[in-house]
């Protein structure tokens, strides 16, 4: 039996204290920027040579937060998962340094192995790839919407797992966001399902794939299979285009209410307008049958004075605004 090789890694204390803990996470912490090959200053990260026992709380937090400021952009949160799981004895920790990682992992590869798999099946050919929901039937119907659920199973790991490998390459993966990164592949899985079917109407039957001779000439029946790709690997396009048509739909209603609407405010601002005129030429008549009444009775020229002033205002029609200068066009 060979002897066991000594490891380089941070043993992960059990039950250990809250100044244990604090003091594992800089030695974490200190490991990682060194492998990085960021300065360090020697004082700052001094009190990591004497034993936790003796340190007091004080000097590890000022050690704790020095080194915080140096692991950034990744957070120590993050670098203590990854120590863990170097500390692991978990057979599967190769295909990824979090558990959710090789969950996501072993998933995208049993949806690949199914895509393959169904794609053997004499169930899913070229004619029946190209059918709705509602056409076929049977056993090969559940295989052809397993084989479209496995494509649609890849894309949304994938997306899945491009997404989680740039947070765990910068170390700012945070995994009270796991539970977002499996309801994204719910839903990756059923955009994928969902945009699959809605565009078979853009497929229609081509006389040349039912030729076997003929069939690389035309590549129609591989436009489902990519399309629940795209679905699985960006949920957010079929919920625009969803979204989209909700929209045009409620146009056709609301278009016409907003119609009907600015036509009565045109038609009450025109009886408003007719309205104003008419207590003007009404108010006018009045004054001048004042004015003859006062002329008759020999009144002062100031008060007739008065008069006209209170006529004008009523004919006087409002100036028109002056167009607002433009700016000449700078010279080329």
């Amino acid at each position: 039996m060979e002897p066991e090789k000594p490891s380089t890694d941070i043993p992960v204390p059990q039950n250990e204290t809250l100044k244990g803990s604090i003091y594992h996470e800089c030695r974490i912490m200190f490991d990682y920027v060194l492998k990085n090959g960021k300065q360090i200053d020697v004082q700052q990260v001094a009190p990591l040579e004497q034993d936790e026992k003796t340190l007091d709380s004080a000097t590890l937090m000022g050690v704790y937060n020095y080194l915080a400021e140096q692991v950034k952009p990744a957070l120590p949160g993050t670098l203590i998962l990854f120590a863990k799981n170097k500390a692991s004895i978990n057979r599967f920790k190769f295909l990824g340094p979090l558990p959710i990682v090789r969950q996501f992992m072993m998933l995208c590869i049993l949806s690949l192995i199914a895509l393959i798999l169904t794609s053997l099946s004499g169930l899913v050919s070229i004619d029946n790839i190209q059918m709705s929901m509602l056409q076929g039937e049977g056993w090969s119907q559940a295989v052809r919407f397993l084989f479209l659920m496995s494509a649609a199973s890849v894309g949304a790991g994938f997306y899945a797992l491009f997404e989680m490998n740039n947070y765990i390459s910068a170390g700012t993966f945070d995994t009270k966001y796991s539970s977002t990164y499996w309801s994204r592949y719910v839903l990756g899985i059923v955009a994928g399902i969902l945009l699959s079917e809605l565009f078979v109407v853009f497929i229609g039957p081509n006389e040349q794939t039912k030729d076997s001779t003929m069939a690389l000439d035309s590549a129609t029946y591989l436009l489902k299979p990519i399309l629940a790709i795209l679905g699985g690997f960006s949920a957010s396009l079929v919920y625009r285009i969803l979204n989209r048509l909700i929209s045009a739909v409620e146009s056709i209603f609301t278009g016409s209410a907003n119609q009907m609407i600015a036509q009565k405010k045109q038609e009450f601002d025109l009886q408003n307008q007719a309205n104003e005129q008419q207590l003007k030429v009404t108010s006018a008549q009045n004054l001048l049958a004042l004015k003859a009444t006062l002329i008759a009775n020999k009144v002062p020229q100031s008060v007739l004075d008065q008069v006209d002033a209170a006529l004008g205002q009523i004919i006087t029609v409002p100036p028109t605004p002056a167009p607002t200068p433009v700016a000449p066009a700078p010279a080329k």
